[in-house]
């Protein structure tokens, strides 16, 4: 059954309502662009009706004839501004059809006034209204659709009150200011078009950065949270490294004195230091595996189960051999992992020291052994072959054995100290210098070598970042 014709037009203004103030599907930023229109149409109705009471001055001072006609009807275009602004928070229309009623109303009151003026207050007259559109137009904060509906109300006014007017002709209502109005009535349209795009715009804008703040926000706290994660797993892995390599304290009573400096890269490290005592050997060794950080401690737990293995055996105390074994265990270990990494391994130097006999021997693969006898360095070199899968046929380690004096010192070392890079012109710290600080500090305390090493590296790495674990071994005989 068809709806009453008494309810076709309440409807209808419903449905435009609906439309025109709240979309079905409105964008996420309307709401915030309504929220601006507010604050500035609420500050446009105040300055309007306050305005339009302080002309009634400007009505007695220049049309006195006119003044009181004038005067209720600006107060009565005021006093509905003021009891809209007084009221507005039960407005349900929005902040555009809120404006759009004190706008119009002004807009009548003058096209009224303006039909009742004579030609020389019509161009006075004529210029106020101008300066009320521009005026408007700076504050007002609509859509295009609003401006249009004013300019087209506001025209249709002028045009239906100065018909009747006894002063002036259309054309000398044209001559007298009505073409300039129309002019700022076209320009004031597309000045309010353009802040309402501005404003959208910037609105638009600013949620998008508010989403992709809360965005990056939720994406540092799940980087955080995950980075929390990885660090607790590391230092858990750090102690299981720990846990796993031999305590250094075998050495004090066995060696008359002795430094580690171990510096990883990271929180777990590729470089490790290894020692064990059996009967009168001691065995000291310091290697450095492929890689650091967690696949370099990996490799080095290997290493360490794989020399306690070795040296538990009993099969002699020579370093060779011992180097020998070693390698044939890691090349059977990495054997198992589908012929990946064919390079992985580790350098390392290893001595045993005969305290029956009063010797050393020492063997290495690529990394040396520094004995500094009588102010002299002499540097053991080691075989460049690896503790792994090698390209080239290997040969059997070379072993070297020397008498020990009362007072040498001994130096093992991974390569992280000498490729440090800093220092005037970024340039590696090198080996020669490192053998120089050596020899320089070779009498000193243990305590004051580490010290000293350590004071030497920062100062020639500075703020540059560790390339490499760092691993110093030094003992005194």
């Amino acid at each position: 059954m068809p709806a009453p014709a008494t309810l076709s037009f309440p409807l209808a203004l419903a449905r435009w309502r609906a439309s025109a103030e709240s979309p079905p599907t409105a964008p996420a930023w309307n709401a915030e662009l309504e929220r601006i229109a507010w604050r500035y149409h609420v500050i446009g109705g105040w300055v309007a009706a306050v305005l339009n009471l302080c002309f009634i001055l400007n009505d007695v001072a220049l049309v006195p004839g006119l003044a009181a006609r004038f005067a209720v009807l600006r107060i009565g275009v005021s006093a509905v501004i003021l009891g809209l602004l007084l009221l507005r928070r039960h407005w349900r229309w929005g902040p555009y059809a809120f404006m759009f009623v004190p706008y119009m109303l002004i807009s009548l009151e003058n096209a009224t006034m303006w039909a009742q003026l004579p030609v020389d207050l019509f161009q006075l007259h004529a210029l106020a209204y101008a300066v009320l559109f521009v005026g408007a137009s700076m504050v007002l904060v609509w859509p295009l659709r609003w401006s249009l509906a004013i300019a087209v109300s506001t025209i249709a006014a002028n045009c239906w009150s100065l018909m009747d007017s006894p002063y002036m002709t259309p054309a000398e209502v044209m001559v007298n200011g009505g073409t300039l109005l129309a002019a700022v009535i076209i320009i004031a349209t597309l000045l309010g078009q353009t802040r309402y795009l501005r404003t959208r715009r910037e609105v638009i804008l600013r949620g998008q950065l508010k989403a992709r703040t809360v965005e990056a926000h939720q994406q540092r706290e799940v980087i955080e949270a995950a980075h929390r994660d990885l660090q607790a797993s590391i230092r858990y892995s750090q102690r299981i490294q720990q846990a796993v390599m031999p305590d250094p304290q075998v050495l004090r009573g066995r060696v008359k004195e002795h430094f580690i400096l171990h510096r990883p890269k990271d929180i777990v490290s590729g470089d490790f230091h290894w020692c064990t005592q059996a009967g009168p050997y001691t065995v000291i060794a310091a290697a450095d595996c492929t890689g650091h950080g967690v696949p370099g401690a990996l490799m080095s737990i290997l290493g360490s189960t794989l020399l306690r293995s070795i040296v538990n055996e009993g099969n002699g105390m020579h370093p060779a051999s011992i180097l020998e074994r070693l390698r044939g265990g890691i090349i059977a270990a990495l054997g198992r992992q589908s012929g990946e990494g064919p390079s992985d391994g580790m350098d390392i130097a290893l001595c045993v020291i005969d305290h029956e006999g009063g010797t050393l021997s020492f063997a290495g693969a690529y990394n040396p052994l520094y004995h500094v006898h009588d102010g002299q360095l002499i540097e053991l070199a080691g075989d460049r072959m690896p503790i792994g899968p090698h390209m080239a046929p290997t040969s059997p380690f070379t072993e070297h054995t020397i008498t020990l004096t009362e007072g040498d010192m001994f130096y093992m070392c991974s390569d992280g100290f000498q490729d440090q890079f800093g220092g005037r012109g970024d340039r590696k710290f090198g080996r020669t210098r490192l053998k120089d600080l050596l020899r320089s500090i070779h009498t000193d305390s243990c305590r004051d070598q580490e010290r000293k090493l350590l004071h030497a590296l920062e100062l020639w790495q500075q703020d540059r970042p560790a390339l490499d674990d760092v691993l110093v071994i030094g003992f005194r005989v």
